[in-house]
């Protein structure tokens, strides 16, 4: 894809004026936020495009803005004190950004500034909190050793029943490669593999897409939250 975001349709299906809740909102946590004047013109500028543009074309990049202050810009992101991950909810065709919150071992959670979160293992979502239909936890040893080649695994999901009750659902996972994909993530290019990893349980089924560099870094993903919820797509910013 070379010098555009290799971000087809399927990753986001459009992105029109719906604000993801919790990442847009202006709440006391977002007006407290140093950089929030600066910060919520990032966001409008990210969650503004129409329906009707976003359908002209099959991806998504950067300069799809149409307003100077509505693009998000390297010099922007590395002037702020936190890591960003930008995040989209393909199905409320709704995306935002979220900031470093901690870690804990390979375990890195983000926040959003109302605090909506999110929790990746190495790259691998574990956990959200803040959707209602939330990932409660998941194991990501297995699904990491088949994306260091490939193979077959076992994945574990944990969400809330209706009474409140962990349920544990199980899949029969498997990993391939499906090419070698440049990808552009707001004026920087990387070089990356492309994996699918494709997951079967007995209460249906799920397909999580991932770009890894040669050093096991992935840049961009879509991976699975629930039912709910649907897909999140992610770009490390």
């Amino acid at each position: 894809m070379g010098a555009v975001l290799a971000m087809k349709m399927t990753w986001i299906t459009g992105l029109c004026g719906v604000a993801l809740a919790g990442l847009t909102a202006c709440g006391p946590l977002y007006q407290s936020h140093p950089n929030a004047v600066a910060f919520q013109g990032v966001v409008t500028g990210l969650t503004g495009f129409g329906a009707d543009a976003a359908a002209d074309s099959s991806l998504v990049d950067d300069s799809s803005a149409s307003a100077p202050e509505q693009t998000l810009t390297r010099a922007f992101i590395d002037a702020q004190e936190l890591d960003l991950l930008r995040i989209s909810v393909i199905s409320r065709e709704a995306t935002g950004i979220v900031f470093f919150a901690g870690s804990n071992g390979n375990k890195v959670t983000w926040i959003s500034l109302e605090g909506v979160s999110f929790v990746f293992e190495n790259g691998l979502l574990i956990g959200t909190r803040g959707f209602g239909d939330d990932l409660m936890g998941s194991d990501a040893d297995a699904g990491q050793r088949s994306l260091a080649g490939g193979g077959n695994h076992i994945r574990t999901l944990d969400f809330l029943n209706g009474l409140s009750q962990i349920e544990r659902r199980t899949y029969q996972c498997a990993t391939v490669q499906t090419g070698r994909e440049d990808i552009t993530i707001v004026e920087r290019t990387y070089t990356t593999s492309v994996f699918e990893e494709t997951c079967t349980g007995s209460t249906g089924d799920f397909k999580n897409t991932y770009w890894r560099d040669a050093n096991g870094v992935i840049w961009q993903s879509r991976q699975w939250i629930s039912d709910g919820v649907g897909y999140l797509g992610y770009q490390r910013l």
